[in-house]
């Protein structure tokens, strides 16, 4: 069962801090983002924008969260500079990433790692116990036996990791992926998550009769060429040129207040 009010009143900030990555999924849980040429985030840029955000939640006294994503956050040059400066502002870091951006020094300022797998990959396993915490992100497609993914998720269960199944966006037949869900889920009764696809009760205002597939929560987002938006599926015009502290609270605003 779940519980569609546990992120009602939350605000998080997204960043996506490279529209690149060092692989080429087909099923790519990104893909709906609009294709750019190559772009990295300005990391002065970004850390302005963290500090807005961060300053901006500690002044109302809410938890301040942020995610880095991308295309593979490993990718961005800056990475270990941005993750420095992003724990003296936020209460939680959170890093999503193939396995790329993995990386020891990096554990001080991640709270959570959320690890796209394909595979029993040896190299996870062995950092999630020393991580504060991680999760795996498995795709569930149309072409995987069974036999196979039982053996994958419980690989990751066993080693005492949790386990995140995302049904293939791309997929037409959405119905018998979210069956096949289920199925692991009883399967293994206990250390798998999903998504929630049915109607978002947790959406913002700003999302107000958008019809697009998204599970975003209500946030905001910075993308690879330091535009930003409460959406990142493009249906919402980008915010102006404004300082980071005036559209901080404009997102706040737009999601919280009807």
């Amino acid at each position: 069962m779940f519980d569609k009010t546990i992120h009602r009143d939350e605000f998080r900030l997204r960043i996506l801090l490279t529209n690149q990555c060092n692989k080429n999924c087909h099923f790519c849980l990104n893909d709906f983002q609009p294709k750019r040429p190559a772009q990295c985030v300005s990391p002065m840029d970004t850390v302005d924008c963290l500090r807005a955000y961060g300053t901006f939640m500690k002044s109302i006294k809410e938890k301040s969260i942020v995610t880095f994503s991308g295309g593979e956050p490993g990718i961005h040059p800056w990475l270990d500079f941005i993750l420095h400066h992003a724990k003296g502002y936020c209460d939680v870091i959170k890093v999503v990433t193939n396995g790329m951006a993995l990386n020891s020094d990096r554990i001080r300022y991640v709270d959570c790692w959320h690890v796209g797998v394909t595979h029993k990959d040896h190299v996870v396993r062995d950092f999630a116990h020393h991580a504060k915490d991680m999760v795996v992100q498995i795709v569930i497609t149309e072409d995987q036996p069974n036999h196979q993914l039982i053996d994958i998720i419980g690989f990751y269960i066993k080693a005492g990791i949790k386990v995140k199944l995302f049904a293939d966006f791309n997929c037409e037949i959405q119905k018998y992926l979210q069956a096949r869900i289920d199925f692991f889920i009883d399967h293994f009764e206990e250390g798998i998550s999903t998504r929630f696809t049915g109607k978002q009760e947790n959406r913002g205002s700003a999302c107000a009769g958008c019809e697009k597939r998204c599970v975003t929560l209500k946030a905001l987002w910075m993308f690879p060429d330091g535009s930003s938006s409460t959406c990142p599926q493009g249906v919402v015009d980008p915010f102006d040129d404004d300082s980071w502290d005036e559209t901080v609270e404009k997102a706040y605003k737009a999601h919280l207040y009807r």
